[in-house]
């Protein structure tokens, strides 16, 4: 007895059966006699009818966007860092170099102009309608006759408003400078830190030099205490006197020392270097390289308002908020529709082909939040002008209040000055009278320790004097004048 055998189906018919769709269905939905192989047929059609439309409308997007658009561009024009050997002497302006290279006190703001740069290409990209692409494949239909295509294709753009855009993308070109303008200022402050650590590694230095001569003093009034004492003529507190002086100077040498660990450190942080890796600030003439030939005198209140790059920033916003008013304004308007589709596949009776539409998207009713929204728009314009005025008048107190502290030091630096000079004479004269007979040894070395203390005083209030004078130069946009070109910014 033969068993009964299968009638074979087609391969098509197997893998809609196992997508889980009836097979007399698939091949025969409507009674109409179609097979597998001209659903396959018209399946295919539908593949290259759907890639012909999507060849056609990234060549017409593509040729659109592309003769008008340009890609972000990177934000630092910073000068290359120059290429210091280890253990070498770096002077000012090197320093000032490898931090606008690689400093991460400048990173937050460099970046934020990238970001910018981004959101100023995404405006200009959306010059152009973003279109989508919809398609449909029926694999089965009503029953009937005088269907077209089992698809349909379907192109449609979102509501496009031009004026809207162009104003975006001119607030988004705004927002990029006002970036910009901030980096700098930034930069501004962080080649202030780099010079105040020169200036201030500079004055340890050199008082570093005057305590080891301190020391040196106080050691031998210490021995010559000790003499006196061998040979009865002192007493044993003179003494513990000239060890306390001794165990003193030591400490101070110390407190120098670290000081200069910790301005090298800072040093270290505001260049972005590497903490294993010893760094050799050549801090000699400090204040010839840092200060230049910047004059306290010659600069104006007028000249630091102009350089403010916190002033210009301010009038880049309100720029920027005049846009966003005519945005909120263009939102108001109707925006364009476009569409391009072909006939409902389950329509009978319908001619094929692609029909292109037009039309507008005009707001009805929203409870008056566009015309509401113009108003915030301008309260914010007002703002604006409010905060503008307020950061000029903190940059002129900022500015008499550093202009006040560089005479009030120049006057306390001369009179440091003068008080070295006189302390200097005395020494001189106890010189001689030492050399005379008239006083001991101790009150020559006394005379001597006068005059280095004398010295690191006015080392001190030079210090303090130059750091002042750095802060006006910060303040009067100078500085960051200096060692930045602001137009090479403006790409």
């Amino acid at each position: 007895m033969s068993l009964p055998t299968r009638k074979p189906q087609s391969r098509l018919a197997m893998i809609i059966k196992l997508a889980g769709f009836s097979v007399n269905t698939m091949v025969d939905p409507a009674g109409t006699g179609r097979g597998p192989r001209q659903i396959l047929s018209g399946y295919t059609s539908w593949i290259a009818a759907m890639q012909t439309c999507l060849i056609i409308a990234m060549l017409v997007m593509g040729g659109g966007v592309m003769g008008w658009c340009r890609p972000a561009q990177a934000a630092d024009p910073a000068p290359a860092a120059p290429a210091v050997p280890p253990g070498s002497p770096l002077t000012f302006e090197e320093a000032v170099k490898i931090a606008l290279t690689q400093s991460p006190a400048f990173t937050k703001s460099s970046l934020e102009i990238d970001i910018g740069r981004l959101d100023e290409t995404d405006s200009r990209y959306a010059m152009v309608p973003p279109l989508t692409f919809r398609t449909y494949y029926y694999v089965n239909r009503p029953s009937g006759a005088n269907y077209g295509k089992p698809y349909s294709l379907n192109f449609t753009t979102d509501p496009y408003n031009p004026l809207g855009a162009y104003f975006t993308l001119q607030a988004k070109k705004l927002a990029t400078q006002a970036a910009i303008l901030a980096h700098l200022g930034t930069i501004s402050g962080g080649l202030h830190g780099v010079g105040s650590c020169y200036l201030q590694l500079d004055a340890l230095h050199k008082q570093a030099g005057i305590q080891k001569d301190l020391i040196k003093l106080a050691q031998e009034n210490l021995t010559y205490a000790e003499n006196r004492v061998a040979i009865g003529t002192g007493t044993s507190l003179e003494v513990k006197l000239a060890q306390q002086q001794l165990q003193l100077s030591r400490g101070e040498l110390e407190g120098i020392a670290l000081a200069e660990k910790g301005s090298l450190s800072s040093l270290k942080n505001l260049l972005g270097w590497p903490s294993n890796q010893d760094i050799s600030p050549a801090f000699y003439d400090s204040r010839r390289q840092v200060l230049g030939s910047f004059n306290p005198a010659t600069i104006t209140l007028e000249q630091a308002k102009t350089n403010s790059y916190e002033l210009k920033a301010y009038e880049i916003y309100k720029q920027l908020q005049q846009y966003n008013i005519r945005l909120a304004i263009a939102k108001s308007l109707p925006t364009l529709i476009y569409t391009a589709q072909t006939p409902d596949p389950l329509n009978a009776g319908a001619s094929y082909g692609l029909y292109v539409g037009l039309g507008l998207e005009i707001p009805v009713w929203d409870g008056f939040t566009r015309i509401r929204n113009v108003s915030r728009q301008k309260a914010v314009l007002k703002q604006i002008g409010a905060k503008k005025w307020e950061k000029e008048y903190k940059l002129q107190d900022k500015w008499f209040e550093a202009l006040g502290q560089v005479n009030e030091f120049n006057v306390a630096l001369k009179n440091a000055q003068s008080l070295e000079e006189l302390a200097r004479l005395k020494s001189q004269q106890q010189e001689v009278r030492y050399h005379s007979g008239e006083v001991p040894l101790s009150a020559f070395l006394e005379s001597r320790i006068e005059v280095l203390k004398a010295q690191k005083t006015t080392i001190k209030f030079g210090a303090a004097y130059d750091q002042q004078v750095l802060k006006l130069r910060e303040i009067s946009g100078d500085l960051g004048n200096t060692y930045v070109d602001a137009s090479a910014w403006q790409k």
